[in-house]
């Protein structure tokens, strides 16, 4: 018996629209073990690299790597090493290298990524992700111009505005480590603009508002701080729920507040 991926993906849209983050987080669980009992190895790939993401995004990525590591076995066995496949498997990895803080790790994975999808046609989308990721690992390690010369590849490739919008929020971090505030806010606002215009309560806005908020944080506007850190939150909460990257943001919101009240 196989699993019914389509049905999983229309039920799993409703959770991201409707549900609140644990509800999503016990339906990726459920469904994954479903598919281990069922041995579809195809599912077993599709779901659990669903699963490893929302548990990278709300940063449990001590869980989300030994996923991962079922799935690069089965995706070696199924597709090989030099497939799109093990290359979106590796980017996927790369980013969770990230919220792990091993950038080293990340920009190794990546650069293997990227000699793979050269030998394909039509990965723009791909390419354009993975230089997203690979320009956060940058930025961590201050080689800044390597980061924003992967973002500018990026958006060069992007045709989605989704992807756009991701790609300012990040381009918008690295220009405030060159102090660039103001083109920093621009990409920022520009950002959250899409989202909020578009009713896309996603984490990716949470990310935004929280870029927003350390740029005011940057310039002494601790009140604007504050009410941004405070609308990322609110969203963090909802989509993603409990987790490191929400205590991240709770701690900066108290510091912030803590700022303003010495004024």
């Amino acid at each position: 018996m196989r699993y019914d991926l389509s049905n999983f993906y229309g039920k799993l849209e409703e959770k991201f629209n409707k549900s609140q983050a644990r509800e999503t987080l016990i339906y990726l669980l459920e469904e994954f073990s479903k598919t281990i009992s069922l041995k579809d190895e195809g599912a077993i790939i599709f779901v659990g690299n669903e699963l490893s993401s929302f548990l990278r995004v709300k940063g449990q990525t001590d869980l989300a790597y030994k996923i991962y590591k079922i799935l690069v076995d089965l995706v070696i066995k199924n597709y090989g090493k030099k497939s799109k496949e093990y290359a979106s498997l590796l980017l996927n990895i790369g980013n969770c290298d990230i919220v792990a803080k091993n950038y080293d790790k990340a920009i190794k994975r990546l650069d293997e990524c990227e000699e793979i999808l050269k030998n394909f046609d039509d990965i723009g989308y791909l390419l354009a992700s993975l230089y997203n990721n690979r320009s956060q690992a940058y930025r961590a390690k201050s080689i800044l111009d390597k980061a924003e010369a992967d973002i500018e590849k990026a958006l060069d490739l992007i045709d989605k505005k989704e992807r756009i919008a991701v790609s300012r929020i990040n381009l918008a971090e690295i220009l405030i480590l060159k102090k660039e505030y103001n083109k920093a806010l621009t990409n920022a606002k520009l950002a959250i603009d899409y989202y909020e215009k578009n009713n896309l309560k996603v984490p990716h806005l949470a990310n935004a508002y929280a870029t927003c908020a350390n740029i005011f944080y940057k310039l002494g506007e601790y009140d604007i701080a504050i009410k941004y850190y405070k609308k990322a939150i609110e969203v963090f909460d909802q989509t993603v729920g409990e987790g490191p990257v929400k205590k991240v943001l709770e701690r900066n919101l108290e510091e912030a507040k803590r700022k303003r009240d010495i004024l």
